[in-house]
């Protein structure tokens, strides 16, 4: 693919083993909610991919108000905005509500849908739609929502990663916002892939070369795991 990143499977484990974000969510059903904390961040990822893949629409949709809670609710400085981030999730479940993406079962569906395009590997096809079919997600959020439907398939692409890593070819505007561009998109399939390819590399490394989670449990790497 020609995608490299110099780092070997030891600075892997311990830039995994630093990552802080953190391991929250919502819990509940799109008319009461409550705010959640995980132990472990495989913990919360379960959790998200158990209410997007979930058959119930309202489910499906609660996991799609969970994912902006969580990517709101701390910002680069470190700092913890549940407040903001509830107001986010709020402000996306109203527009939902008004008609928004075809209201509850038309977001299910957009979500089931970009499910699907995952599980064909057409990776930057999923983040197309979601961004161009639901509130509050543009190509950022929309591949959190990826990351969270499929972890061992998709990773999160952010202005950082963008910035830091330009071997990915994410180009941004003038904010320093990842734009939804084809190319973009293109270039996410290739991001995906590598995260894919690298993480059965560092599991084919052997035990020794495990991540561990903050629950103190050895994990096998999938490719949101590259990516942290």
């Amino acid at each position: 693919m020609g995608l490299w990143l110099p780092l070997t499977p030891e600075q892997f484990v311990a830039k995994r083993g630093a990552y802080s974000y953190p391991a929250v969510a919502l819990n509940g059903c799109v008319d009461s909610w409550t705010e959640i904390c995980f132990q472990s961040t495989w913990q919360m990822d379960n959790h998200h991919r158990d209410l997007l893949t979930s058959p119930d629409n309202a489910r499906t949709v609660m996991g799609y108000l969970s994912t902006i809670f969580w990517g709101h609710f701390s910002g680069q400085d470190g700092r913890t905005r549940a407040a903001r981030a509830q107001a986010k999730a709020k402000q996306a479940l109203k527009q939902i509500e008004n008609g928004r993406g075809g209201g509850i079962k038309g977001a299910a569906d957009t979500i089931h849908q970009g499910h699907a395009l995952i599980e064909s590997d057409r990776y930057g096809d999923a983040v197309k739609l979601l961004s161009s079919s639901l509130p509050q997600l543009g190509p950022v959020f929309s591949s959190k929502v990826c990351a969270f439907l499929a972890p061992a398939k998709c990773g999160v692409i952010d202005s950082i990663i963008a910035s830091k890593y330009p071997q990915f070819g994410f180009s941004v505007d003038g904010k320093g916002y990842v734009k939804g561009t084809a190319t973009n998109m293109k270039h996410y399939d290739s991001y995906c892939a590598f995260l894919r390819e690298r993480a059965l590399d560092l599991n084919r490394a052997g035990d020794g070369f495990l991540w561990r989670d903050r629950d103190n449990t050895s994990q096998r790497w999938r490719a949101v795991d590259v990516e942290r």
